[in-house]
């Protein structure tokens, strides 16, 4: 359920260079999707089977990273849009996904963490949580509620309100993996100081990643851009880290190689 090739920088190549990395890979985490991951990739390609060794993160190449690791991804769809609810939900299914689907109500954001959590489970094997609904700078619902998506009944997150949901998002320190990410796939949600301020709530409360497009998000509903932001995305790092910084953290974090062979 993602999409990620040469030239990609950010926290999902971190997540893939550190799946690698955790397989024994010789790469070191920069967040940069550069030869020597382009490299690793092929050669899980090879190594898996049935596949064909381009270097590029599809669908067919995260199924079988799926199957040889047991990690996943997450993703929780906002249900009171219905058109976009179907749209969303055909491709996430489609490339063989799960959604959680969240239905109008307050306390939204600790409702979705309580299914994120118990579908997680225990030992640290989900790679990243995405969140689909519509957003604007510094907000998004998770489940808008009778009122339409007020966010005092905390049926969704933004900047405002966000120290009432600080402890919902730090809960995902204990399921997500080292090299784990936060995607927020609303419209415009990581636009301007709102939107800063909104991803670095998110990203050092679970301490991980978190990312956003500052642009409108058209494209829900065919192929690979259900899985991927539309335009330039922004990204905040634990700490105010740069994308360098986060990536030798989790180098650290993993060890030392593995021997293999």
């Amino acid at each position: 359920m993602l999409l990620i090739r040469r030239g990609d920088r950010g926290p999902r190549v971190v997540m893939i260079q550190g799946i690698l990395r955790a397989q024994g890979a010789h790469i070191d985490i920069d967040g940069a999707y550069g030869p020597n991951t382009a490299a690793a990739v092929s050669a899980f390609q090879q190594r898996a089977g049935g596949l064909l060794a381009d270097g590029t993160i599809g669908l067919d190449t995260w199924r079988a990273i799926e199957r040889v690791t047991g990690y996943r991804i997450i993703n929780v769809v906002d249900a009171e849009d219905s058109a976009q609810r179907q749209r969303v939900c055909s491709g996430l299914t489609r490339a063989g996904g799960n959604p959680i689907i969240m239905y109008g109500m307050s306390n939204a954001v600790a409702a979705a963490m309580d299914e994120v959590v118990a579908r997680a489970g225990a030992g640290g094997m989900t790679a990243m949580v995405r969140f689909y609904s519509h957003g604007g700078p510094g907000m998004q619902n998770v489940a808008s509620g009778h009122d339409g998506g007020n966010m005092g009944h905390l049926s969704g997150v933004s900047v405002q309100h966000f120290p009432a949901m600080r402890a919902q998002f730090e809960r995902l320190n204990d399921i997500l993996a080292p090299f784990g990410c936060v995607d927020m796939m609303g419209c415009s949600v990581g636009d301007g100081a709102q939107g800063d301020a909104l991803l670095n709530g998110i990203s050092d409360a679970a301490n991980r990643p978190a990312e956003a497009g500052i642009q409108v998000q058209y494209s829900q509903d065919e192929g690979h851009k259900v899985f991927n932001f539309e335009g330039p995305v922004k990204a905040s790092y634990p700490g105010r880290r740069s994308r360098q910084a986060w990536g030798r953290h989790v180098q650290g974090w993993i060890g030392p190689l593995r021997r293999t062979g």
